[in-house]
C-alpha cells in the first residue's frame, strides 16, 4: 500500500476482499487450474513433435479456430498452451475485474453502502482506488501462479511468466475500463454492461485481426490482441507488456478526473425516465421479470448462437483436429460413440447444455438479489402474491435456457448442415440434441429454486452444486471416473445425440423431479419470512 493512499483504502481493500473471498477464490483456482489443466491435457495428447505439428496443421485449416483463440505461434507444448488458454483466460481475467471494480464503486454507491462507509474517515477516492487495488492485486496474483505452475509440468519459465503477465495485463486494462463507466453511467447494470460491449467489440476487432491477414494491424488496437503479441514460448515479447501498463494508467486518471467532476450518486450521462405508463410486454410480475432478465437472455442467446456458428465449423476438420489416437479416444469418450464427427457434435451439445444452465442460475440468483435488496416488498405490496413472483422468475430463467439451446441447435446445425450439404438434415438433428438437454438443465434449476425458497441464504450453492456437475460431466470421462460419480451430474444422464440411441426415460424422470421441485419450492416460499 503506498502512504499515498486516501484515507481509507487499506480498510476499504480489507473489506472488500472479506465480502469476495469465497469469488475471488473460486475465480483465481478456476484461471490458475485452467492453465494447469490445459498444459497437462495437451502434453497428454500430443506427446511428441510429429503428433503436435499434425494438430498445428490442422488448427491452421480449420476456418474457426482463429476467430476463437486467435493465430498458433508454434508446435512446442508452450505455445499450443499459450494458444488454447491466453485469449480464454484473458477474457476471464478481464470479466473478473470487470466485476470487481463496479461491485465495490457503483453498486455500493447504488445500494447506499458508500454513503455509510463515507460518513467515517475516508476520502471520496478511496473506493474507486480500493476497487482498483483489489483487481490488479487479483490480476497479478493470478499471473504469477500461471507463471508458476506451468514449469511444473517442465514448460519453460520465461514463457509461463511472459503468458501469465500477458493475461493479467488484459485483467488490469479493464479494471480501468469499469473504473471510466462506473463514473459515466449511475446504474451498476449499465456500467458493467457497457464495460462488457467493450470487451465483445475489442474480442472481435482481435478476431477480425487473426482471420484476414490483410488487417492483421488491427490486433494491436485490442487488449486482448496485446496479450496474443506477447506471443509467449515463441519469442517472449515482453515490451508489449508495456501497452497495458500504459493504457490501464491513462484510464485510471481518466476515472479519477471524471469522480472529481460528478454528484455522488449521479453520473456523467443522466438516466433517461422511464414512460409515464408501462407497456403491455412489461406489466405485472411476468413483464418485471423479462424487464429485469432480458437483457442477460438476449445477450447470452446472441453470444451463444455466434459460439456455435463458428464451432459447428469445425466438424469438417475434426479428423485432422483429432490427430493421435489419445485425441480421437477422448472425443469418442466424451462424445458416447465412434463416430468421430458425432462425438464431436455431442460434446458440444453437452457444452451448449451446461452453458444454459448457468444463464438459468444467473436469473434464478438474480432473484433472489430482488429479495435481499429489499425491492420484493414493493412488489407485494400490490397484487402480486409469492407463487406468481416464484413462477415468474422459473419461466424466464426455463425459457431463457430454451432460448439458449434453440440458438446452439440452430447455429451448429446452420454451420454444420452448409459444410456438409445436408442443412435439413443438420439443422433437425441439431436442434433436437439441443433440446435433449433441457431436462437437465431444467432439474439443475430446480435446486436453486428449491434452496432460493426454502434456504434462501444458501442460494449461491447452486453455483457450487453446478460447478461439480460440469466438471465431472467434461472431465470425468478423462479421469475414468466411475459410473456412480458420473450419475451425480444430470448431464451425464442426457443421450448422447447425434450418434447414440435416443432414450426417453431419463429425460422424464429429470423433467418429473424438477416439476416436483418447484411444488415443493412454491410450497416452502408460502411458509417463509421474507429477508430470511
Amino acid at each position: 500500500m503506498s502512504r499515498g493512499a486516501p484515507a481509507g483504502t487499506a480498510e476499504l481493500v480489507k473489506l472488500a476482499s472479506r465480502r469476495d473471498r469465497l469469488l475471488l477464490a473460486v475465480w483465481a483456482d478456476a484461471l490458475i487450474g485452467s492453465s494447469f489443466s490445459t498444459a497437462y491435457s495437451l502434453r497428454d495428447l500430443f506427446p511428441d513433435a510429429e503428433s503436435r505439428r499434425t494438430f498445428v496443421d490442422g488448427i491452421r485449416g480449420a476456418s474457426g479456430a482463429a476467430p476463437l483463440y486467435g493465430a498458433v505461434n508454434g508446435t512446442s507444448l508452450g505455445a499450443l498452451t499459450a494458444w488454447r488458454l491466453g485469449v480464454v483466460a484473458a477474457v476471464a481475467a478481464a470479466v473478473m475485474s470487470v466485476v470487481l471494480v463496479v461491485r465495490h464503486t457503483r453498486a455500493d454507491e447504488q445500494t447506499g453502502r458508500q454513503e455509510l462507509v463515507a460518513a467515517g474517515v475516508v476520502d471520496r477516492t478511496a473506493p474507486l482506488t480500493a476497487a482498483l487495488q483489489l483487481a490488479v492485486s487479483m490480476d497479478l496474483t493470478v499471473g504469477v501462479c500461471i507463471g508458476a505452475v506451468l514449469p511444473i509440468l517442465g514448460l519453460p519459465v520465461a514463457g509461463a511468466f511472459a503468458l501469465g503477465l500477458a493475461v493479467a495485463g488484459a485483467g488490469i486494462v479493464f479494471a480501468g475500463v469499469a473504473a471510466v463507466t462506473a463514473q459515466v453511467f449511475e446504474s451498476a447494470r449499465t456500467a458493467t454492461g457497457s464495460a462488457l460491449a467493450l470487451l465483445a467489440f475489442f474480442f472481435l476487432l482481435r478476431a477480425v485481426g487473426d482471420t484476414d491477414d490483410s488487417v492483421t494491424w488491427v490486433r494491436w488496437l485490442s487488449p486482448i490482441g496485446w496479450a496474443q503479441q506477447v506471443r509467449p514460448y515463441a519469442g517472449d515479447r515482453w515490451w508489449v507488456l508495456a501497452l497495458p501498463a500504459v493504457a490501464a494508467t491513462a484510464l485510471v486518471v481518466v476515472a479519477l478526473r471524471l469522480l472529481e467532476r460528478r454528484d455522488y450518486g449521479a453520473g456523467l450521462v443522466a438516466a433517461r425516465p422511464g414512460p409515464a405508463r408501462a407497456g403491455a410486454a412489461t406489466r405485472g410480475a411476468f413483464g418485471l421479470a423479462w424487464r429485469l432478465h432480458r437483457g442477460t437472455v438476449l445477450g447470452w442467446t446472441g453470444g451463444v448462437l455466434a459460439g456455435a456458428l463458428v464451432t459447428g465449423s469445425f466438424v469438417k476438420n475434426v479428423d485432422v483436429l483429432a490427430g493421435g489416437a489419445s485425441v480421437r479416444k477422448l472425443m469418442t469418450e466424451l462424445g458416447g460413440t465412434q463416430d468421430l464427427q458425432d462425438a464431436y457434435l455431442a460434446a458440444l451439445m453437452g457444452t451448449f447444455g451446461i452453458m444454459a444452465a448457468a444463464l438459468a442460475l444467473s436469473v434464478l440468483t438474480r432473484a433472489r438479489a430482488e429479495e435481499a435488496d429489499g425491492r420484493i416488498e414493493l412488489v407485494f405490496s400490490g397484487t402480486v402474491g409469492r407463487a406468481r413472483w416464484v413462477i415468474s422468475h422459473v419461466v424466464i430463467a426455463a425459457g431463457g435456457a430454451t432460448a439458449v439451446l434453440a440458438a446452439a441447435g440452430l447455429g451448429t446445425g446452420l454451420s454444420y448442415g452448409l459444410s456438409a450439404h445436408r442443412l435439413g438434415h443438420g439443422l433437425g438433428s441439431m436442434l433436437g440434441a439441443a433440446f435433449a438437454q433441457l431436462p437437465a438443465v431444467l432439474a439443475v434449476g430446480a435446486v436453486a429454486v428449491l434452496l432460493l425458497a426454502a434456504y434462501p441464504r444458501l442460494t449461491a450453492v447452486s453455483w457450487g452444486l453446478y460447478g461439480i456437475f460440469a466438471f465431472v460431466t467434461l472431465v470425468g470421462p478423462s479421469l475414468k471416473a466411475g459410473h456412480y460419480l458420473m450419475d451425480v451430474s444430470p448431464f451425464s444422464q442426457v443421450p448422447k445425440l447425434p450418434g447414440s440411441p435416443f432414450e426417453a426415460t431419463p429425460l422424464v424422470v429429470m423433467g418429473a423431479l424438477a416439476l416436483a421441485g418447484l411444488g415443493v419450492s412454491l410450497a416452502a416460499f408460502r411458509r417463509r419470512d421474507l429477508l430470511a
